[in-house]
C-alpha cells in the first residue's frame, strides 16, 4: 500500500470520476486506474462500482475512505506540528536540574520562557550534579543546570552562569542577626547550634572542605537530607546553617529568614549550564538556553 495509491483512491472517491481524479492528481487516467486496481487487489475487496460515466464507492469503499480520510488528516496535523517545531513554536525541551534550583531558580525561568514560547513543552529531570552530567553526555536531557561541578567532560560544553559565596542563613529573631556583620566569622558561626544537609550532599561537602582547611570541627546538631526541611528548621530560630543565595526562592529571604555575609569567606562556588558538545541542539533548547543566559534580552539573576 503506497501513499500515492491512497491519494488516487481518495480523490476518485470525492470526484466519483477516474478521469477528473487523474487530472487533479496530475497523472494519466490508465495509471490511476491501475494503481486503484492494485490497491483493491492488496486489500482483497472491491472499492468502486465502475460504469462508463462514473464510479461509486462500494460499502467497503465507503468504510475504507473514512479510514484514509482520517489518516490524511492526522498526517496534515503532523506536518503542521513539525513545521511549528522547525520554527521553534512547538516540541519539547528536557531540562536536568539539581533539586534546589527547581524551587529557587527555574520557576522564574519557566515563566519567562512560557510567555515567549507558549507552545513548547518542558520536561524536568531532577538529580545530583554528577548524574546530570552523565544524562547530558548520553543525550537524555538537552540542558543541565549544575551546582559546583567537579567532573570535567570533553563530551559537554560548560557555561558558567554565576558564582556565589557561602552565607549565613538565620531566622530574623536569632541573636546573630543582630550583631555586626564584620564579626560574623566562620568560626563564630560554626560554634552555634548547627543544622546541615547530610554528608553526601554537594553543599555539605563544600562546607566540610572549607572548615577542614581552617581546622574548624563540623559538629551539626541536626543533619537532614531535604533542603526545604533545613530552611524550616532554621526558621524556628534555634540554630543556623550555611547557604548559597541561589538555593533560596526570592520570597524566602527578607521575611522570617535572612542571609548575611560571612566576614572571612571570599571563595565563590559555580552554578553552570551544560549541553552536549557534539550534535546540534534543537531550536527550542537554544531558545530555553537564551532565556537562562539572557541572550537576547535581560538576564534573569538568582537571589542575591
Amino acid at each position: 500500500m503506497e501513499f500515492r495509491q491512497l491519494t488516487y483512491f481518495l480523490t476518485a472517491a470525492q470526484t466519483q470520476n477516474f478521469r477528473q481524479a487523474a487530472e487533479l492528481c496530475l497523472v494519466a487516467q490508465p495509471a490511476l486506474s491501475r494503481q486503484i486496481a492494485a490497491l483493491e487487489a492488496e486489500l482483497g475487496v472491491e472499492l468502486f462500482k465502475r460504469s462508463r460515466q462514473r464510479v461509486t464507492l462500494t460499502a467497503a469503499g465507503q468504510e475504507f475512505a473514512t479510514y484514509v480520510s482520517n489518516a490524511f488528516e492526522q498526517l496534515q496535523l503532523g506536518q503542521q506540528a513539525m513545521a511549528k517545531i522547525q520554527e521553534g513554536e512547538g516540541g519539547t525541551v528536557v531540562v536536568g536540574s539539581v533539586e534546589p534550583l527547581t524551587h529557587a531558580f527555574l520557576p522564574e525561568i519557566f515563566a519567562a520562557f512560557h510567555q515567549q514560547y507558549p507552545q513548547v513543552r518542558l520536561t524536568v529531570r531532577v538529580s545530583r550534579t554528577d548524574e546530570l552530567m552523565t544524562l547530558v553526555e548520553q543525550g537524555e536531557v538537552d540542558l543541565g543546570l549544575l551546582f559546583n561541578p567537579t567532573i570535567h567532560s570533553e563530551l559537554v560544553v560548560m557555561q558558567e552562569l554565576f558564582r556565589q559565596p557561602l552565607q549565613l542563613l538565620v531566622a530574623q529573631h536569632h541573636p546573630l542577626a543582630q550583631v555586626s556583620v564584620s564579626s560574623l566569622t566562620l568560626a563564630r558561626i560554626m560554634a552555634e547550634p548547627l543544622y546541615l544537609l547530610g554528608p553526601t550532599s554537594r553543599l555539605r561537602k563544600i562546607i566540610d572542605r572549607v572548615c577542614m582547611q581552617r581546622a574548624i570541627v563540623v559538629q551539626p546538631l541536626v543533619e537532614i537530607d531535604a533542603i526545604e526541611g533545613l530552611k524550616a528548621l532554621v526558621r524556628q530560630g534555634n540554630g543556623v546553617t550555611l547557604m548559597l543565595p541561589a538555593l533560596l526562592r526570592p520570597d524566602q529571604v527578607g521575611g522570617d529568614l535572612i542571609l548575611l555575609p560571612i566576614a572571612d569567606m571570599t571563595e565563590e562556588f559555580i552554578f553552570a549550564l551544560v549541553y552536549r558538545r557534539f550534535g546540534s541542539l534543537s531550536k527550542q533548547a537554544r531558545q530555553f538556553m537564551n532565556t537562562i543566559t539572557g541572550t537576547p534580552g535581560q538576564s534573569i539573576s538568582p537571589t542575591n
